[in-house]
């Protein structure tokens, strides 16, 4: 793990001391290597590092990160390909405000989904899995973009200093409970 994923990593953990206390003492271990052989891209070091730390992440029993599972890399790739499918999906209906599936040029990649029907993406670019940026889509029709990674993303939502106009206000709560299957 690059140290910038580190500090990334730290920057949520700070912003929702919880973290802490279901954070794994060492990664789970995910074979990167055979999910980017099969998908054919790398993901941001920040969504790996948040990966094998908390695997199974639920963040005010909302919104769950969608992560692989060291030994079911399989099911994590059959769940960004099934989505792909959703996204072109409404695509083709005209409801993604111009934005596509992955594996299209800057193509959408689901992280995260509410119990709402809200979906997290990352927008893949040519540059590179630290350079993506994330794309909420919400379960109103309504998306927003932030240029920023995952784990900077939720440590704005936590700490308030990013304001979505797409997920619901009270969320995160203050100090949001968080849990780790």
């Amino acid at each position: 793990m690059d140290g910038a994923a580190t500090l990334s990593l730290h920057g949520l953990e700070v912003s929702m001391p919880a973290l802490i206390s279901v954070r794994r003492a060492q990664p789970q271990g995910i074979d990167w290597d055979s999910i980017a052989q099969e998908l054919g891209i790398e993901f941001p070091n920040d969504y790996m590092a948040l990966s094998e730390f908390y695997p199974g992440l639920v963040i005010d029993d909302w919104l769950a990160i969608q992560c692989p599972r060291a030994g079911s890399e399989g099911r994590f790739v059959d769940f960004v390909k099934r989505e792909a499918a959703r996204v072109a999906g409404l695509r083709d209906a005209g409801m993604t405000r111009g934005y596509v599936p992955y594996p299209e040029e800057s193509g959408l990649v689901p992280w995260a989904d509410s119990i709402d029907g809200d979906v997290l993406h990352f927008r893949t670019s040519p540059k590179g899995g630290d350079h993506w940026t994330v794309v909420v889509s919400s379960c109103n029709d309504d998306w927003c973009e932030f240029e920023g990674g995952s784990t900077a993303y939720l440590s704005g939502l936590a700490s308030g200093h990013i304001a979505s106009h797409v997920l619901p206000p009270d969320f995160p709560g203050p100090n949001p409970g968080v849990f780790c299957g």
